[in-house]
């Protein structure tokens, strides 16, 4: 069976909310949260935070070491580059990408996506944001490495680089891909839970509040508490999502 790691790329120089990754809610930094729920995976061999190496970043490697979780840094730009080292790194054949700022991320959309990967050894990609039918936050991707170094062979491009797995996904005629399409009551996409703003992270503080201290809670239930207290939602629907130009072409 292929090795398959989870990579959190995170950085703390984000332009719109630097360090929130750093960020304490419900008596924890949010990538805390997020090591603890992406450990609750079952089909994985490991997970490895990939972070740049700056010294502005020191704080996410001093956190990862407090969480016991594999750290492997690279280049800031070159996002490509460092999801490759990071694999390499860990001995791994496929890296599962969980988005640094989905840090509500659902174990059980994890273990979907690595089993559809794993049912088919000709995938060289799978993932469910290809098309938007999950809440944004919920996005994950298993790519294999082997099509990570192919992409890195065949661009030079710095803003095709930057965004890791772009190559590979907006060339399905290269990598054999598949998108999981989320079923009812998964399916909305009207729902923000990635955070890229304040507003974002008051909607995060709201749900991890309202849980804790549990880390069990499923994407089914953030979305039942959201749709009890629909003020909470509309705290960051307003919110660009520059992660939309990036889409496949199908899903636009």
């Amino acid at each position: 069976m292929p090795r398959v790691i989870a990579i959190i790329p995170a950085r703390t120089g984000s332009s719109r909310l630097p360090r929130k990754h750093l960020r304490s809610v419900a008596g924890k930094p949010l990538l805390g949260h997020m090591i603890e729920r992406v450990r609750r995976a079952r089909h994985l061999d490991g997970i490895v935070v990939a972070i740049p190496e700056s010294s502005d970043n020191d704080a996410l490697e001093a956190l990862c070491t407090t969480y016991k979780v594999a750290c492997f840094r690279g280049s800031e730009g070159d996002v490509l580059s460092r999801m490759i080292g990071a694999l390499e790194h860990q001995g791994a054949d496929a890296g599962v990408i969980v988005y640094g700022d989905g840090f509500l991320i659902d174990p059980a959309v994890i273990d979907l996506c690595v089993k559809t990967y794993l049912a088919d050894p000709s995938y060289d990609f799978v993932g469910n944001d290809l098309i938007h039918t999950f809440p944004s936050g919920m996005f994950v991707e298993t790519v294999s490495l082997a099509a990570l170094k192919d992409a890195d062979r065949r661009t030079n491009d710095p803003a095709i680089r930057e965004h890791g797995t772009f190559y590979v996904r907006q060339n399905p005629q290269l990598y054999k891909q598949k998108n999981f399409e989320a079923e009812d009551p998964l399916r909305r996409p009207d729902i923000h839970l990635d955070v890229d703003t304040e507003d974002d992270l008051k909607v995060m503080t709201a749900i991890l509040e309202h849980f804790a201290p549990r880390n069990d809670f499923s994407a089914e239930d953030i979305l039942c508490f959201l749709d009890e207290n629909p003020a909470i939602p509309e705290l960051n629907r307003y919110v660009h999502r520059r992660w939309k130009r990036y889409q496949h072409p199908i899903a636009k």
